[in-house]
C-alpha cells in the first residue's frame, strides 16, 4: 500500500497479509482528503479501528498537526508502529476497544475523527453515539464513518447530524457535524 499525498506521497507502508484487514481503497482516500483539504492541515486526528494505520499516516503526510490511532488488534499496533518509525512519523496509538477508549478521551480534542469498522460488527452506530456521548470534536470538528451502502443504526442523535454521504462503488463516507455548528 502506498500513501497516495503529501510529503509522503509514494511511499509504502506495511499490512498484513489476508483479510484481516479491508484498507480504504486509493479512490476513496484520495476523494476524502480532497474533500476535507483545508480541514486536514494543522488538524488534530483521530483514528479509530486504524488497522494498519493508513488513514492517520494520509493525514500526517498531508500536514495533520497530531495522530491518536486506535486499533484493538495488537499485531495490527505492532505494524501501525512500524509504518509510523518507517515514514518518521510520530503519533499517539492506543491498543484497546474503541468503546472503552473513547470514554477516556479529552472532549473537544479533535478536529477530525475517522472510523473504518468492519462493515458488519455494528460498530459504525457505536462510534457516532460514543463520539457524540463523549463530546469528542472541536467546534467545526468533522466525524466521518466509512461503511457499506447501508450503515445501520447510524442515525443522528441530538449532537451530531449527517452533514453528506459520498458513495464509491460499495464504500459509503458518512460526514456528521455538531448540529449547532451546521445551524450557524
Amino acid at each position: 500500500m502506498r500513501i497516495t499525498g503529501g510529503e509522503s506521497r509514494g511511499r509504502l507502508i506495511s499490512a498484513p497479509e489476508g483479510l484481516s484487514v479491508r484498507p480504504t481503497a486509493s479512490k476513496v482516500r484520495q476523494a476524502f482528503f480532497n474533500i476535507l483539504a483545508a480541514k486536514v492541515n494543522a488538524c488534530r486526528f483521530l483514528d479509530l479501528c486504524a488497522g494498519s494505520g493508513l488513514i492517520g499516516l494520509e493525514a500526517l503526510s498531508r500536514g495533520a498537526q497530531s495522530l491518536t490511532s486506535v486499533e484493538e488488534n495488537p499485531r495490527l499496533v505492532k505494524i501501525l508502529q512500524e509504518n509510523l518509525t518507517k515514514l518518521g512519523y510520530k503519533a499517539d496509538v492506543i491498543c484497546g476497544d474503541l468503546r472503552k477508549v473513547i470514554p477516556k478521551l479529552k472532549a473537544g480534542s479533535f478536529d477530525i475523527v475517522f472510523a473504518d469498522p468492519p462493515y458488519a460488527s455494528g460498530l459504525g452506530a457505536s462510534v457516532l453515539s460514543l463520539v457524540e456521548e463523549y463530546d469528542l470534536l472541536a467546534d467545526e470538528g468533522l466525524l466521518i464513518i466509512e461503511g457499506a451502502r447501508y450503515l445501520p443504526g447510524c442515525e443522528p442523535a441530538t449532537k451530531l447530524e449527517l452533514k453528506e454521504t459520498r458513495p464509491y462503488g460499495q464504500t459509503v463516507l458518512y460526514f456528521y457535524q455538531k448540529a449547532e455548528t451546521i445551524a450557524r
